[in-house]
């Protein structure tokens, strides 16, 4: 129970306590009124006060204590940042959740169904009212002419039917345009990728595979790309994230998700891998996420939708 809770709880018992007390003093013998100098309502006048003067010591108490757990929940959170449970702080987390519960809605997860009996989905966004943006290679073979059924859902269920609109033709760039006759619940605001910094927190909400549908995902800025115009960072990411909308921690877009690159890919000389048979490749570690900048994402929307 939360300290605001535990306050609640005390003074409707208090109130409890002295309605009762108020309730007996008011009552004479055989209904008549008792008179207000009469020993037994000072008595009960005392017994009030001294009441009313515990429960004041009791909340004061519980409001020292209240402060101290949050305290101490605050330390302990900085201590698992410390030990390497958590990477950030308790401020930074609870300013990503909150500001990732609100890009949810803008977030839309599609579904394809082919000719073939095929199926796929992704990621998209709502980048203004009607339209969604998302990558290429999401849409490519499953939102174009190929595709039987377009559909797309809300967060909170909505179904609605998609349409497509276009796609890059530049293989540097990995975008591609939606449009639904329905309105966006939500569209985030856009910023700059020109402003972040190293090291600054940022999300992203997608659907990851084998994780879950509209995942708030916590990393950082760390540099502009190699590889085209793209922006890197160390953000939990895998197949499903792609299209997703990268985020600063105030909820403003500054990228669109699309892949990753191996974090040594551009070590020089190659060094060739130890030869023995491995199990499994550790991807979490060793991959950036790739994300198209904003303005290169608002460029092709102007071009698409003029």
């Amino acid at each position: 129970m939360d300290g605001s809770s535990r306050r609640d709880v005390l003074k409707l018992g208090s109130s409890g306590i002295l309605a009762g007390l108020a309730g007996c003093s008011n009552q004479g013998d055989a209904g008549e009124p008792s008179s207000d100098t009469s020993p037994s309502t000072s008595a009960t006048d005392g017994t009030e006060r001294e009441l009313r003067a515990r429960i004041d010591e009791l909340e004061a108490e519980i409001e020292a204590k209240n402060d101290r757990i949050e305290a101490l929940e605050n330390e302990l959170d900085e201590a698992r940042a410390q030990s390497g449970q958590y990477q950030y702080s308790s401020e930074v987390r609870n300013r990503a959740t909150e500001a990732g519960r609100k890009l949810r809605e803008a977030v839309v997860a599609f579904h394809f169904e082919m000719e073939d009996g095929r199926t796929s989905g992704g990621t998209g966004w709502f980048i203004d009212e009607h339209h969604i943006v998302t990558n290429r290679h999401v849409v490519s073979g499953g939102a174009t002419e190929k595709s039987t059924n377009k559909s797309g859902y809300l967060l909170d269920g909505t179904k609605f039917d998609l349409s497509f609109v276009d796609q890059t033709t530049d293989r540097a760039d990995d975008i591609a345009l939606l449009k639904t006759e329905g309105t966006a619940p939500y569209v985030p605001p856009r910023g700059s990728s020109e402003s972040l910094s190293e090291g600054q927190p940022l999300i992203h909400v997608g659907h990851p595979a084998m994780m879950n549908n509209w995942v708030i995902g916590l990393g950082e800025y760390v540099k502009p790309s190699e590889f085209g115009n793209a922006i890197q960072t160390e953000m939990p990411s895998m197949s499903g994230n792609s299209g997703s909308p990268l985020a600063t921690l105030d909820g403003t877009v500054v990228g669109l998700t699309y892949g990753g690159v191996n974090r040594s890919f551009d070590t020089f000389p190659p060094e060739p891998a130890e030869p023995v048979a491995i199990e499994e490749y550790p991807y979490q570690e060793e991959m950036y996420a790739q994300h198209e900048r904003i303005e290169t994402v608002e460029e092709y929307h102007r071009q698409w939708t003029e």
